[in-house]
């Protein structure tokens, strides 16, 4: 079903039958998904390793930055936890303090989320790939693994219920985030992106096609 390739990720990957199972609920499991403070080790282990291959799968040269943005998003204990637009504007600094030749993943300054132009609201965006990999994250340690695993789910699920299931979990949890202007989009966006193998990445470029500014690398939050 997957029609792009990223080497060295397994998609034939065993599941809990408690994920397999006809009472999982996908968006309760994301929306308890628990503070890493709060972790068990066998957790912890599970997020680490989610957490790095999404920093990899990034394609930012400090990985370690990425994976301490990741991080604390999801720690309770960090000033960035649940928070899209803080967590985007700290992984951008400590990228800046990381290079004198930063180059941010907006691929212009945060500063300039006001239209030159004309005078409107403060647009608030959200780097596609960081957007791609937060989904990524919450998903994947729902379901017991990184993109293979949410392949694999979404396997033996069989597209349509996983869209129903994806459409859902994604919905709340960028209203969550404080994005609630792009969730009457998100079901367009997950029904193109379960034909790619990175879904988080898909659905975040899928609703960056459907901003008020579409594919320029980031999406408009409000």
């Amino acid at each position: 079903m997957a029609t792009e390739k990223i080497d060295g990720i397994d998609t034939d990957v065993k599941l809990d039958a408690e994920v397999l199972s006809d009472d999982f609920d996908l968006e309760e499991a994301v929306a308890e998904m628990p503070s890493v403070s709060d972790m068990t080790k066998e957790e912890r282990e599970l997020f680490d390793s989610i957490i790095k291959e999404q920093a990899e799968l990034s394609g930012i040269d400090d990985v370690g930055v990425m994976e301490e943005a990741l991080t604390d998003f999801f720690d309770a204990d960090s000033e960035t936890y649940n928070d899209l637009e803080a967590s985007q504007q700290e992984l951008d600094t400590r990228l800046q303090e990381e290079s004198e030749n930063f180059v941010s993943l907006y691929k212009n300054d945060i500063l300039q989320t006001i239209a030159p132009k004309k005078v409107e609201a403060f647009q608030v965006k959200i780097s596609v790939k960081w957007a791609g990999a937060v989904l990524n994250a919450a998903i994947g340690f729902a379901v017991g693994g990184g993109v293979g695993a949410i392949q694999s789910f979404i396997i033996k699920k069989g597209k349509r219920e996983a869209e129903k299931l994806f459409t859902r979990t994604v919905t709340s949890r960028l209203k969550a985030w404080g994005a609630k202007k792009l969730a009457t989009v998100v079901g367009a966006a997950v029904t193109i992106a379960l034909n790619y193998l990175d879904i988080g990445t898909q659905i975040a470029k899928q609703l960056d096609k459907r901003d008020k500014r579409p594919n320029n690398g980031y999406v408009d939050i409000y």
